[in-house]
């Protein structure tokens, strides 16, 4: 899609990936190669016919960051502030595409779930861990705790940047206040129209 140069300068300069994300809808015909590449994505991802669009966003993290979570476990869902749990909302389908191969940096879903009483069960039943691997895409149950560990018993190596693309498929546009249009993600990722 774009060079991982461009990856490295953006974070270089202080970036805020986890604040530039987009919103796609499914009934728009693509504009530029990010949704383009979403649209090619649908056919794999395969979502329901509720599905009305896309939140997606890049996750641009080090490797070498932390030897256990490089990024938490956590719910994604429509409102971050929301904790009320009878109204917080889920994508029906979380993904995410890896841009490339690193040596450690596995995607970790979990079979938990947000109810009532807190993350259940307590400790996960089952974990799947997905390697980063170039052109890889991963699809899950958009309610599922999930999160990137780190290298935590491996052996340090080489501290790359591991690339992906973040996919959530939705039955309607989430409320968050931060969520920008898909057609404006050329300019806010500093790249030429066309």
């Amino acid at each position: 899609m774009f060079p991982q140069r461009h990856f490295e300068t953006l974070y270089k300069d202080g970036f805020p990936f986890y604040r530039t994300t987009f919103w796609h809808s499914l009934d728009d015909k693509p504009g530029n190669v990010f949704e383009s590449t979403i649209a090619e994505l649908c056919s794999l991802a395969k979502p329901s016919a509720r599905v009305r669009g896309v939140e997606w966003w890049f996750s641009v993290l080090l490797t070498n960051k932390s030897p256990q979570w490089i990024l938490p476990c956590h719910f994604d869902r429509a409102d971050l502030s929301e904790k009320n749990v009878d109204r917080i909302k889920f994508p029906e389908k979380g993904s995410v595409l890896f841009f490339n191969e690193v040596p450690y940096g596995e995607l970790v879903v979990t079979d938990q779930v947000w109810t009532r009483k807190g993350i259940e069960p307590r400790q996960p039943k089952q974990m799947l861990f997905i390697q980063p691997r170039e052109n890889r895409y991963a699809v899950f149950s958009g309610h599922l705790y999930h999160g990137v560990i780190g290298r935590m018993w491996r052996p340090p190596e080489r501290t790359v940047l591991r690339i992906t693309m973040a996919v959530n498929w939705w039955h309607e546009r989430p409320t968050a206040a931060y969520l920008r249009d898909s057609r404006d993600c050329l300019t806010a990722f500093r790249l030429p129209a066309g």
